[in-house]
């Protein structure tokens, strides 16, 4: 295996035997995600002018991306295959 191989492994994400991501990984991707999202339309309402709706958003957002940022560091570190490899 070449050392671009084992560079292109370690940035992979940790994933189940048939190749896909497991379910807690998936939602916490969901949520950092939409949180994001939901935190740039609330941002966007709240510049335009004071929106109760906007902040409302906004502080719905914020609670989603901690969900999100909690998730992933409930899922552990990542695995350094390389490490696993016996020495030369």
């Amino acid at each position: 295996m070449s050392a671009r191989e084992q560079d292109e492994g370690a940035r992979r994400p940790a994933r189940r035997r048939g190749g896909q991501p497991t379910a807690t990984e998936g939602r916490a991707r969901r949520a950092l995600g939409g949180g994001g999202l939901l935190l740039v339309a609330g941002l966007a309402l709240v510049g335009v002018g004071p929106s109760d709706a906007g902040m409302g958003l906004t502080v719905l957002a914020l609670i989603v991306l901690v969900y999100g940022i909690h998730s992933f560091g409930r899922l552990g570190p990542e695995r350094d295959e390389r490490a696993r490899l016996p020495s030369r």
